[in-house]
């Protein structure tokens, strides 16, 4: 299309999932009870610099034996310290890209079965500056009630929501690790890192943490998963170990990798009492 650069890092997945899954309940149209669909990729990481048109797709499926409307919009979003996402429509986050996308179709229905493509552009405006940006576009399951019919039951809707991240010129992540702290939830145990982004730009986490006894032996070892941090944020990231530690004393060791040519490296002593 004239004006597009087709141009495209995302990132996709084999299989249609959702992510940030959200689930409302509206008024019933006839028809089944609960519809089912979903969207691939589950998340877009382009990169561009000022004045660039970014487009690419979404696929949609309906997997429910009935009829489905989708509806299609932009969202902002940020995430609490535990690593949750709040969906906050149009009100305004740092580091938003949310106005420089636009989407077609925005309205439309699904047979059973059937997958259809929804477009999407990213314009990145002249006079943005290098950070990394952020919004979301949400696929919403809208009841598809006709004018004048009468609705007495209740279906079950949901809204899946896709996140881009859109990275504008280089800019270097930066991360500080605060704390690495021993977690016990529900009866498992996790190695908690709590990160400061000062930087302009997301990152994604990866690495380990190991945990060494008093005598220096590796006791136990966890992956950091893959989390996302915002830019100028802190959020928490549990690793699951795969016991909980016997009382004593302990070093736990962190090396983060957040993207850049050197590991983060962290130390922390836990001294773990016997509670019973």
């Amino acid at each position: 299309m004239p004006g597009f650069q087709m141009k495209s890092l995302a990132k996709r997945k084999s299989t249609f999932a959702a992510i940030f899954a959200v689930v409302f309940f509206g008024l019933a149209a006839s028809g089944p009870g609960q519809v089912f669909f979903g969207i691939s990729p589950i998340r877009v990481e382009q990169e561009g610099k000022p004045g660039d048109s970014l487009t690419d797709v979404f696929y949609v499926r309906n997997n429910a034996a009935a009829p489905i409307r989708i509806k299609v919009y932009t969202e902002n979003w940020r995430l609490r310290e535990d690593g949750v996402p709040v969906f906050i429509g149009t009100q305004p986050v740092p580091y938003s890209c949310r106005e420089w996308i636009k989407v077609n179709p925005q309205d439309f229905r699904l047979l059973p079965n059937e997958v259809k493509s929804v477009r999407y552009t990213v314009a990145i405006p002249a006079e943005a500056s290098p950070a990394g940006y952020h919004a979301s576009v949400s696929f919403e399951n809208v009841p598809d009630i006709s004018p004048g019919k009468k609705e007495s039951r209740m279906i079950f809707t949901g809204k899946i929501a896709a996140a881009i991240y859109v990275k504008v010129g280089k800019v270097e992540p930066v991360a500080q690790i605060l704390d690495l702290k021993l977690l016990k939830d529900k009866g498992a145990s996790y190695a908690v890192l709590v990160i400061k982004n000062p930087g302009k730009t997301h990152f994604r986490t990866q690495g380990g943490v190991e945990i060494y006894d008093a005598s220096g032996r590796k006791t136990l070892q966890a992956e950091i998963p893959n989390e996302v941090v915002l830019p100028e944020s802190q959020r928490e990231v549990k690793c699951p170990l795969p016991k909980e530690p016997p009382p004593g004393t302990y070093k736990a060791v962190c090396r983060l990798d957040i993207g850049r040519a050197e590991l983060l490296g962290f130390e922390k002593e836990w001294f773990i009492k016997d509670e019973k």
